[in-house]
């Protein structure tokens, strides 16, 4: 019935295949009748080809197997392992084949080194015991320094406070001495020293044998005019005659007070010198007093201007004695 049709070994049906509402279906060689193992279907159209058309066979999935880092490190240490196991059989495989004369030999050689290194270790804990010992000494050396030191402290403060006992003992025997001298014969001399200025003068009294009678002197206080006055200008050591002290009293002493009066204006001195001459007399100078020193020491006013000292003193007998200024003055330009 079908000529060029090969047989399968199945017998063919009788009746003719099942239509298809589908003329784009079709079924895998092989399949049995009736059953698509795989259907397509495509929209139909102009462009539709009258054939169907085969599908593209399955693209194969591309391979993508990588290393992974735990992989290449697995791999790296297995290597490394490899490594060492190698190079330990390689240091090992001689020593097994040494003969029993070198491995005597060998041993020998290592029991002389044990035996150094103990000799070394006695010696370094020979060493030891050593410096501990004499770490002991150098502790017990800087205690007995430090109690020595201490005690070095102790007799100082202890020093130091019987000093000062002794030296306040001395100051109050001191003092008790100084409070038992006194001045003797206490007088002003005659004559002024100087303008509101004269000398007094006495004899210090009471000073033990074993005292400096010139320190004595310096410190004695006196009182003059009601005025303690702590020590003498000056101490005049008379030898056997004793020690006297000397004040220069410049307060309450009216009689030596000197001053001038009635200034008389002598003019310019030169033309063109710009300076006037003043004089005047000096008045309430003393018998005995030194005229000079009264005289250039006394201070003068003249219409409310200070000219000090004169410039010149002169002594005109029973005129008296006159100082002279020469003051500076425009109108004598």
């Amino acid at each position: 019935m079908y000529p060029n049709v090969r047989s399968s070994g199945r017998v063919p049906s009788s009746s003719p295949p099942a239509y298809d509402a589908n003329p784009w279906s079709y079924s895998a060689p092989g399949a049995p009748p009736g059953a698509n193992a795989r259907q397509h279907t495509l929209p139909v159209n102009d462009h539709t080809p009258l054939l169907p058309q085969s599908p593209s066979p399955p693209r194969l999935k591309e391979n993508s197997k990588t290393w992974s880092p735990l992989s290449v490190f697995i791999a790296f240490m297995l290597f490394i392992l490899g490594v060492v196991v190698a190079a330990e059989w390689m240091q090992r495989s001689p020593e097994a084949a040494l003969d029993p004369a070198t491995r005597a030999r060998m041993r020998r050689e290592w029991d002389k080194e044990i035996k150094g290194h103990e000799a070394i270790r006695q010696a370094w804990v020979t060493e030891v015991a050593a410096h501990e010992t004499a770490r002991a000494d150098w502790e017990a050396e800087h205690a007995a320094l430090v109690t020595m030191r201490e005690q070095l402290v102790r007799d100082k403060e202890a020093w130091e406070a019987e000093k000062r006992a002794d030296e306040r003992r001395k100051e109050e025997e001191q003092e008790r001495l100084r409070a038992s001298f006194y001045w003797e014969d206490l007088r002003a001399e005659q004559r002024c020293l100087r303008h509101g200025a004269r000398q007094y003068k006495a004899r210090v009294a009471n000073v033990p044998r074993e005292y400096d009678p010139v320190q004595a002197c310096k410190e004695t206080a006196v009182e003059i005019h009601g005025v303690e006055i702590p020590s003498p200008t000056q101490c005049e050591d008379k030898g056997c005659g004793g020690v006297f002290g000397h004040w220069t009293v410049d307060y309450l002493e009216p009689t030596c007070i000197t001053h001038f009066d009635e200034f008389n204006d002598k003019g310019c001195t030169s033309p063109g010198s710009g300076r006037r001459r003043i004089e005047s007399r000096l008045w309430n100078l003393q018998s005995g007093d030194d005229w000079r020193d009264m005289c250039s020491t006394t201070p003068a006013n003249f219409r409310g201007l200070h000219l000090g000292s004169p410039e010149i003193c002169e002594n005109w007998g029973i005129s008296g004695v006159w100082g002279f200024w020469n003051i500076e003055d425009p109108a004598c330009l």
